[in-house]
């Protein structure tokens, strides 16, 4: 890895990070700011996604351990799926 690809994951990181600790705070103009930040380039918003998938990663695993952290990430995966192919996706927030 280069010094260019080690600053870059580094960023990322920060990002990520940042991310995490403004939803858990719900400050949304931080994390607004954040995602704005990534937009503009397509390899950095790649490196943040990837770099919060990584880190979500190992919360999920500390807090539920392996098997379950697995379990709820393909609940929220086949739920999301479901909520993208519905007709009314609507409906099922407005209860």
């Amino acid at each position: 890895m280069s010094t260019t690809e080690r600053r870059m994951a580094a960023r990322a990181n920060q990002r990520a990070a940042a991310f995490i600790r403004f939803q858990m705070l719900g400050d949304h103009e931080a994390m607004h700011y954040v995602l704005s930040d990534t937009n503009d380039d397509p390899t950095a918003h790649l490196g943040f996604v990837t770099a919060l998938a990584s880190i979500a990663g190992i919360l999920a695993t500390s807090a539920y351990g392996r098997e379950q952290a697995l379990s709820y990430l393909q609940t929220v995966a086949e739920n999301s799926a479901a909520l993208h192919d519905a007709d009314d996706i609507d409906r099922y927030f407005d209860q």
